[in-house]
């Protein structure tokens, strides 16, 4: 397609930013939101104990952090692998592509000094907790080396995503009840222009604008209607599977001497199933294996070092601290 435009991610939400403390707005990172009551104001309370109020408050925390809605239950969590190299300029692709095969990837470049590329290969979706993370950045980074003349591996990460069952992003009303709280999550990997689509749906809802389009995006729009029904069950088929079949397994090793330096694995001690992480000088960690969202058994994700819930995309580190969401709180310690 021609033209195209490559945002810089980091470089555009920067200048988002800007534009919103310019304009006597306050952005606060790194603070943990555990409530949130509705009404005129609205209330959100921090893990911190603070209480802040809010004419309309917007839950736009890439999985919602509240479960009101049942939003867990109409979102599936996918995670995709990302590796890049340096490529020459001259050698680069001068679009952004996708293929159009089974095993999807895309493509793109960003700016990299010493007059080269830097070619980012996405790929390799999976749902959390599936586990084999390792082989699936081999078979990426293969493919990436396979099809460009790249360099040598320079960088490796993941993303994760919300996929909606019907394909629309959820951008409006939390739930039918709702006035003055909105959500916007589902993007499914699009989040660019999504969040674009999102920011200016948003605005205008809570300004009290109602533009022609909004009832496409409208979150409440499953509840009426019968037709996704069926991507609905398949997927609570599959939550169920993992939240009653990984508890008929007995662990995933017999004992916490079976996990060897740099890994991770659910062993049960003193009839509970612990989650096990052992560093590479031979200190183990244990933790409680039950999700605090819904209690599903997270697994090991040893390319990421993390414990990840198959059921919900829930991810915490090896010491029980939340990564992403739904769940809000830690698994709890245990003892070795």
């Amino acid at each position: 397609m021609v033209p195209q435009a490559q945002f810089h991610p980091r470089k555009y939400l920067l200048a988002l930013a800007d534009d919103i403390t310019a304009q006597g707005g306050l952005i606060y990172e790194r603070v943990r939101v555990t409530g949130l009551s509705e009404g005129s104001p609205c209330k959100v309370t921090t893990e911190g104990g603070v209480t802040i109020t809010a004419e309309d408050v917007i839950v736009a925390t890439h999985f919602p952090v509240f479960d009101r809605a049942l939003h867990f239950a109409r979102l599936s969590p996918r995670r995709e692998l990302v590796v890049a190299a340096p490529i020459a300029v001259g050698r680069a692709p001068k679009h952004m592509c996708v293929t159009d095969d089974m095993g999807k990837r895309s493509v793109r470049t960003a700016p990299l000094d010493g007059g080269r590329r830097l070619l980012v290969v996405t790929g390799e979706s999976f749902t959390p907790g599936a586990g084999d993370s390792h082989q699936r950045f081999l078979r990426l980074d293969r493919w990436m080396h396979d099809h460009f003349p790249v360099g040598e591996t320079a960088y490796r990460w993941a993303a994760q995503d919300n996929d909606v069952s019907d394909g629309v992003p959820l951008v409006g009303l939390f739930h039918p009840g709702a006035r003055h709280v909105y959500v916007a999550t589902g993007f499914g990997g699009w989040g660019m222009s999504g969040g674009a689509m999102a920011g200016q749906l948003l605005a205008a809802l809570v300004t009290g604008a109602q533009p022609e389009w909004a009832g496409l995006y409208d979150p409440r729009r499953l509840w009426s209607t019968l037709r996704e029904a069926p991507a609905l069950l398949k997927q609570q088929v599959e939550v169920v599977r993992h939240f009653v079949g990984d508890r008929a397994k007995t662990t995933h090793v017999d004992s916490v001497a079976e996990i060897a330096p740099g890994s991770g694995a659910v062993v049960r001690i003193e009839g509970r199933h612990c989650a096990v992480y052992r560093e590479e000088d031979g200190t183990a960690h244990a933790v409680s294996a039950r999700c605090t969202h819904l209690g599903c058994l997270v697994s090991f994700n040893e390319a990421e070092t993390a414990w990840e819930c198959p059921c919900h995309g829930s991810r915490f580190g090896i010491d029980g601290k939340v990564l992403h969401g739904p769940a809000l709180r830690p698994l709890s310690p245990r003892k070795v």
